[in-house]
């Protein structure tokens, strides 16, 4: 019967101490998550958060622990790792905290605490002491103090041993969190270099391929300057329609290329029918042209925090594309938007000559294109674009059949 009991007050307290832990740990692991998913660079912003997430491990500790040794022994830590990181305003709330915490679990005499912690925050914030060592030293000391001159007072000469092997083993604890937390914090620096380096990479790409592309209608130009002839008027016709030409198509990858490099986001609140009365007013010409048919069903009243000329910009390249990817005469494209309590869907779709597997996944990578004159960045430039909003564009094809482009944008 006592081996059942003592086995369940054991298990009690390791689960107790578990749950402790989680408590302890949860809010630090959402700060890196956060700081890693929303790519956070604002030094204060970061440090915003790291407070935050160290007032609610406190707070988590000290609130619902099941085992008031377990939190007495965790809320130590958010206060340490505030003094690591020199926060001066948290560290001098959780100092408080603390303080009052463990006099209300010991019921003694809180300014033993309040020096106490008021050393450790000193000695750890102003000197170069580390953190552990100025923990360990200052709680050794404090207990020798105390058990000789408050015989009474938190701790007696009987539990000093006890003690000592508590503060030993959360000097161990607090110093696997430190390395921990550096280790961690270098991974999230490593992934931010990483994406930058990969933005370097991309950018480093792109001007090979720019490159490469614009020596190719240069080489053509120079070509037809070396076979031009004066004196012979209509072949000089001919190569100065295709020197204009190629002349042309350089200048509009270059400024296509400025563009996609430079895209810049001023977002405001749009009503979104508005938005699409003035695209239609643009397109009309171009359906007309080919004599494509086109419908728009759009969900009336739809406001959503856009930049206005970005997304007209988008709009009227994917509806382009689908008004040239139709046949003459027999055309249809087909817009179609609504929204739900989050997002805006937006749909274009063609019944043109649709696309291969090959096509459809490189539509998207920069400088690919079919179009015998196409710069490859049209498509690219639009998906930076959405994808500056938050959004996701895709695109969905069958060879013969047609091609539908999805755009989903937050509204907010």
């Amino acid at each position: 019967m006592r081996i059942i009991i003592f086995r369940e007050r054991v298990i009690y307290m390791l689960a107790s101490v578990f749950l402790s832990l989680i408590y302890l740990f949860f809010p630090l692991c959402c700060y890196f998550m956060y700081v890693v998913y929303t790519k956070v660079k604002d030094e204060r912003e970061k440090m915003i958060f790291f407070d935050l997430a160290l007032f609610s491990s406190y707070y988590l500790c000290s609130r619902f622990s099941n085992l008031p040794i377990a939190a007495c022994f965790l809320i130590n830590i958010p206060l340490l790792l505030s003094i690591y990181k020199k926060r001066v305003f948290p560290s001098v709330v959780l100092l408080f905290a603390t303080s009052i915490f463990l006099w209300d679990v010991y019921n003694s005499n809180i300014y033993l605490f309040l020096i106490q912690y008021l050393i450790i925050f000193i000695l750890g914030y102003f000197t170069k002491i580390n953190i552990n060592n100025v923990f360990l030293i200052c709680k050794v000391t404090f207990g020798i103090i105390i058990s000789i001159f408050f015989p009474n007072d938190i701790l007696n000469v009987k539990l000093l041993g006890y003690a000592f092997l508590v503060w030993i083993i959360m000097y161990l604890v607090f110093y696997a969190i430190i390395k921990f937390y550096d280790k961690v914090s270098k991974v999230v620096e490593l992934y931010s270099s990483l994406e930058e380096i990969t933005k370097e990479k991309k950018l480093y790409e792109s001007l090979f391929k720019i490159t490469h592309e614009i020596k190719n209608p240069l080489a053509v130009i120079k070509g037809y300057l070396s076979m031009f002839d004066v004196n012979n008027k209509e072949k000089s016709t001919k190569y100065i329609k295709i020197i204009k030409s190629e002349v042309n198509r350089s200048l509009n990858l270059l400024s296509d290329f400025m563009e996609f490099t430079k895209i810049k986001i001023n977002t405001s609140n749009v009503i979104f029918n508005d938005l699409m009365d003035d695209i239609k007013e643009v397109l009309i010409p171009f359906f007309n042209a080919k004599n494509v048919k086109y419908n728009f069903n759009i969900e009336a009243n739809i406001e959503i925090n856009i930049d206005y000329n970005r997304i007209k910009q988008v709009l009227i390249n994917v509806i382009k594309n689908a008004v040239e990817a139709c046949p003459n005469n027999m055309g249809l494209v087909s817009t179609t938007i609504f929204k739900d309590k989050d997002y805006l869907y937006i749909f274009v779709k063609d019944n043109g000559s649709g696309m291969d597997k090959d096509t459809l996944d490189n539509i998207l990578v920069p400088f690919f294109t079919t179009k015998e004159n196409g710069t490859g960045l049209g498509v690219s430039l639009s998906k930076e674009i959405i994808l500056s909003h938050k959004g996701e564009i895709s695109y969905d094809s069958i060879l013969g059949k047609g091609t539908t482009c999805k755009i989903t944008l937050p509204l907010n």
